[in-house]
């Protein structure tokens, strides 16, 4: 069952992530919306435990992740696919925005205050910054 939990309702939950989810990438957030509404009730009901158990507990027991881990993947990939693209205006576009980088509402303040909200993703944040790739691997040791 949580093969299939993995399979079908994380990868429709992270539909268009990388654009609309980005104000709920921190812990803090996403401990009071999506892992309270979708992950931890269907991991209770799964397990049968008691609806009072600790979130954190079932998901460190099951080995599942949390859905903001899964999320800044999905950013980090989606900030790497942007720089090697092809299309000149969507390099323009990202450009544009990373010129708004300081201002509120812009694509790469949300995201740049989620990893600044974050210890040790400083070097993520400056990768952004001086317009570099995300290193993968170094990310999900995070």
């Amino acid at each position: 069952m949580l093969w299939i939990f993995q399979v079908f309702a994380l990868s429709a939950g992270l539909y268009g992530c990388q654009v609309w989810a980005t104000k709920t990438l921190t812990f803090l957030s996403s401990a009071t919306t999506e892992t309270q509404i979708h992950q931890a009730p269907f991991l209770k009901m799964l397990l049968g435990v008691k609806r009072s158990t600790n979130t954190h507990c079932l998901l460190r027991e099951t080995g599942q992740l949390p859905q903001y881990f899964y999320w800044f993947r999905c950013v980090a990939r989606f900030w790497n696919s942007l720089l090697t693209s092809n299309n000149a205006l969507l390099s323009k576009i990202n450009e544009a925005n990373l010129r708004l980088a300081h201002q509120k509402g812009s694509w790469t303040f949300e995201v740049l205050s989620t990893l600044h909200e974050i210890p040790g993703t400083d070097v993520h944040a400056s990768a952004i910054m001086s317009r570099s790739k995300i290193n993968m691997s170094g990310f999900e040791l995070l």
